[in-house]
């Protein structure tokens, strides 16, 4: 059983759904397909939300546009085909001009107004993908993502329902995968208890596939994207950097967290909880052997990256003399107020944290006025390095700091207390060269060919 999921510029036209073809056509044995929306379209959808609170008119004109250029790219399928799957284009747009009149009659924008209209991108592009595969001969069958992926029913942001979502992975999946059916279904969107369409945030397709991967207790998840696998370090920013041939689950999701984009950070835990491989390919370059994320994976070296809007929190206790529970008192607040750490530290009576910039600090002050009092520091990034010599080396911490030279360093620590990684928080302006220094302190190596695609 094998889960392979595309992203948006792996579904981005027909040239890119023809590829997507040959490659599921190359896999044997069951396969479920989960595909994101074409490349821009969830931008677009988001654009179009807000507009209608301004221009109904301007709004609607925005979806026909996205209706006209899926019809395109259906077009491509032939008279059969595209007479086929046209209404069903058609079908989703009405849903979503729906929405976009709601959103103009009520003058307000809500997050479950906002998961409705997105999720037409999802829905166009896996019945795209659905009659794309079906014109090349290759049984599919589409199923509406959700149906299969319940969820809390918490928006733009939602937390899957394991549970739920494995008992309708067995009404509906598993029954299409006994008929010797390639399933195709959309990312990134779901279902909460009441049945209203949710989403699992940006880059959420990821997160659906190994959703349904662990359900299916897959052998394998594939995440197609536009680059190689997962590199050393950005491109754009390290031209030496390198395609890891092998990581393993926690790198990866460090690295992840820490704004390497070729996967979304939660993708990596039901995969890890079951010992799912993932491995991470390139759509247009299908014979590159990408990277394998596993639990024996190794980096042979390390990998760095960055992500910048990070605010620096500080909870301080008062009085000279804190009690014994400032701690945890000042973590259950953080947890309580759903701010995500990044990394941190306690130094006697106070708990420095970086987290992300949407935290909100208001809320936060509140949860601690009556213990502490909190500051904030906002325009820092967080750079990690991350690598399983990292843990064995000790000359690699120390090349590591070496290489922050003179910087203004506002905190260190072992994000999840990993001792394969060590991050740093410093001035946005120092990122790109000190990740550049980290990539040569301790991930230098002979570089390997790579490409990434744009």
């Amino acid at each position: 059983m094998r889960v392979l999921k595309f992203g948006g510029t792996s579904v981005a036209d027909a040239a890119a759904m023809e590829r997507l073809v040959a490659i599921v056509g190359t896999r044997t044995g069951p396969r479920t397909v989960v595909v994101s929306a074409l490349a821009s379209v969830t931008d677009r959808l988001l654009g179009i939300g807000e507009l209608a609170l301004r221009d109904r008119a301007a709004a609607r004109a925005g979806l026909d546009a996205l209706v006209a250029r899926h019809l395109e790219v259906a077009s491509a399928l032939g008279g059969n085909g595209a007479a086929a799957v046209e209404p069903m284009l058609r079908g989703i747009a009405r849903g979503a001009e729906r929405t976009v009149d709601t959103i103009a009659d009520t003058r307000a924008v809500t997050a479950p107004l906002l998961d409705k209209l997105v999720a037409a991108g999802e829905l166009w592009s896996s019945r795209l993908v659905a009659a794309f595969l079906a014109e090349a001969g290759l049984r599919a069958q589409w199923i509406d993502a959700r149906h299969v992926v319940r969820t809390d029913g918490h928006h733009r942001q939602a937390a899957p329902d394991l549970e739920a979502t494995e008992e309708a992975v067995r009404r509906h999946v598993r029954p299409a995968l006994a008929l010797e059916r390639i399933v195709v279904t959309g990312g990134f969107i779901g279902s909460g208890p009441d049945g209203a369409t949710t989403t699992l945030g940006r880059g959420g397709s990821d997160y659906s596939a190994a959703i349904l991967g662990a359900s299916l207790l897959a052998d394998e998840i594939e995440i197609w994207t536009d680059v190689d696998g997962v590199y050393s370090a950005d491109p754009r920013f390290v031209p030496d950097a390198r395609v890891l041939p092998a990581i393993s689950y926690e790198d990866a999701e460090i690295l992840a967290t820490f704004g390497a984009k070729v996967l979304h950070p939660k993708t990596i835990e039901p995969a890890a909880a079951l010992d799912i491989p993932v491995r991470v390919l390139n759509s247009r370059r299908p014979s590159q052997p990408g990277t394998r994320i596993d639990n024996a994976g190794s980096t042979g070296g390390a990998a760095v990256a960055a992500r910048g809007s990070v605010t620096l929190v500080q909870v301080t206790a008062r009085g000279r003399r804190p009690d014994r529970g400032f701690a945890a008192r000042a973590l259950q607040a953080l947890a309580d107020a759903h701010v995500g750490m990044l990394v941190g530290e306690v130094y006697k009576g106070k708990l420095t944290v970086a987290v992300d910039h949407s935290v909100d600090v208001e809320t936060l002050r509140a949860r601690v006025a009556d213990f502490a009092d909190l500051e904030t520091r906002e325009g820092l990034s967080a750079v990690c390095v991350v690598g399983d010599r990292l843990a064995r080396d000790p000359r690699l911490v120390t090349q590591a700091f070496a290489a922050l030279g003179p910087r203004h360093v506002h905190l260190v620590g072992r994000p999840g207390g990993a001792t394969s990684a060590l991050a740093v928080v410093v001035e946005d302006r120092d990122v790109q060269d000190l990740l550049a220094r980290l990539h040569e302190a301790c991930a230098g190596g002979t570089p390997v060919a790579h490409e990434a695609v744009a």
